[in-house]
C-alpha cells in the first residue's frame, strides 16, 4: 500500500500525539546548542585522529593535534600510558585500533561532560580472527573555554 505525502503528514502528526507530541527538553544543565555542536566537533576530531595509529609508538606522543586536547603533558601522558596499558591487555594487533567511535556523550554540568568511547581492533593472533575491543569513559573540562580531556589517575 502506498501512502502519498498528503495522508503521510496527518499520519505523522497522530503518531506525534500518540507518543509524546514534542521532543523532549534539553536537561537543564545542558550548554547551548553551539557548544554542544563545538564539542561535538571537538570530540570527533580527537578520537578519529586515534584510527589506524599504534598507541604506544612515538608518532602518536608527538602529535600537536592529541596534545592539544589536554592541560598539561602529564595529563597527556597518563592518558595514553592507561590507553595503551588497555590495549596491550586487549592484545591488539600492532597496538592499533582499527575504529574509534563515540558512543554518547552527556554534560553534568555546562562546563563538564562524559564522553563514552568503544575502541575495536583485531587480535594479535591472526588466527583468532574475531574483532576485540574495549569502553573508555572520558571526562572533558572545559578550562578557559576549550574543552580538555581530564585523565583519571592511574
Amino acid at each position: 500500500m502506498r501512502i502519498g505525502p498528503g495522508r503521510a503528514l496527518p499520519l505523522l502528526l497522530l503518531c506525534a500525539g500518540c507518543f509524546g507530541g514534542a521532543p523532549a527538553a534539553p536537561p537543564a544543565n545542558a550548554p547551548p546548542d553551539a557548544d554542544i555542536a563545538a564539542f561535538s566537533t571537538r570530540i570527533q576530531g580527537f578520537y578519529s585522529a586515534l584510527e589506524d595509529v599504534p598507541l604506544d609508538a612515538l608518532v602518536t606522543y608527538q602529535n600537536k593535534h592529541l596534545s592539544d586536547c589536554f592541560e598539561t603533558p602529564g595529563a597527556f601522558s597518563d592518558y595514553f600510558s592507561a590507553l595503551a596499558t588497555e590495549a596491550r591487555h586487549q592484545h591488539f594487533r600492532d597496538m592499533t585500533a582499527r575504529a574509534v567511535r563515540v558512543r554518547k556523550f552527556d554534560f553534568t554540568n555546562p562546563d563538564e561532560a562524559l564522553v563514552e568511547v568503544a575502541f575495536t581492533s583485531v587480535h594479535q593472533r591472526a588466527l583468532r580472527f574475531w574483532s576485540i575491543g574495549f569502553d573508555r569513559l572520558d571526562t572533558w573540562h572545559r578550562i578557559d573555554g576549550i574543552w580538555r580531556i581530564v585523565p583519571a589517575k592511574l
